[in-house]
């Protein structure tokens, strides 16, 4: 967030040597200007970055960059989350971020809204982080070739065969340290309170691998679309406990789910 502050008021300057160059100061209602021209300045920033981004992807596109987990891809990422959080007025309350593992994990969570990992991006410190994702988010504007060319992992829902090798792939992702992974075992986002039945499949990312498992909860990121324009939202990211493979090595991953979801079930009561 430091880094959009100082954009803004890079932009300010900007918009002040405009005010002087171009002697504005002979009228005082040109006073006035400066600070919609910071924030018009602000926002050609925001579109040349995207766009900027869009040129890179055709780049690596006509190069046949292979998708891979990637520090530098996921930087861009990362970056991208912070203007979408600035963008909609996102305040993220972050609570046990002390329990995050230093060594590469298996997040999993309640699913809320699309949200919901940009908010683990804004509030862990792993390095890369991917998600196991439908494959209609790869295809997206803007963010769909980024999201491919940082290795996130598309999983069918509808056919069995394909799931397993997604899950598979995410699980060899961990083992090789190549990067963190989270996934979402409901499976898809649920609007109503409590949560849906938990995919058993989801937990052998962690126990093929013998990764830590981080317990975590989002709150409020449904209401995020509803409250914008007029006003911001106020999100929670909670890590509720995280399981080394000492503390799940005899449980199977119907055990996990289950005791997972009783975990996440209690703490949004």
């Amino acid at each position: 967030m430091k880094k959009h502050i100082f954009t803004l008021i890079l932009s300010l300057i900007a918009s002040i040597l405009i005010f002087i160059l171009t002697k504005m100061y002979s009228a005082w209602y040109f006073y006035l200007l400066i600070i919609p021209m910071a924030l018009a300045i602000y926002i050609i920033w925001i579109v040349l970055f995207i766009l900027f981004l869009q040129l890179l992807s055709f780049i690596f596109k006509l190069f046949k960059v292979k998708p891979k987990p990637s520090k530098l891809f996921y930087y861009i990422i990362k970056e991208t989350t912070f203007i979408v959080i600035h963008f909609f007025r996102i305040k993220v309350k972050i609570i046990n971020k002390e329990l995050e593992p230093k060594e590469k994990y298996l997040l999993i969570s309640n699913h809320e809204s699309n949200f919901d990992p940009i908010i683990a991006f804004r509030a862990l410190n792993a390095n890369p982080l991917i998600c196991v994702t439908k494959p209609a988010n790869l295809s997206k504007p803007f963010m769909g070739n980024w999201v491919t060319y940082s290795g996130f992992v598309p999983i069918s829902q509808d056919n069995d065969l394909e799931a397993v090798k997604s899950i598979t792939k995410a699980a060899n992702i961990l083992k090789d340290k190549s990067s963190s992974v989270i996934i979402y075992p409901e499976g898809k986002r649920y609007f109503d309170d409590g949560l849906l039945p938990f995919h058993a499949g989801s937990f052998k990312i962690a126990t093929k691998s013998k990764a830590p498992i981080v317990i975590s909860s989002v709150r409020n990121t449904k209401i995020i679309k509803d409250r914008f324009p007029l006003k911001g939202s106020k999100v929670e990211f909670k890590i509720i406990k995280v399981l080394y493979y000492e503390d799940y090595k005899n449980m199977n991953t119907k055990d996990l789910a289950d005791y997972s979801r009783n975990l996440i079930l209690e703490d949004l009561k």
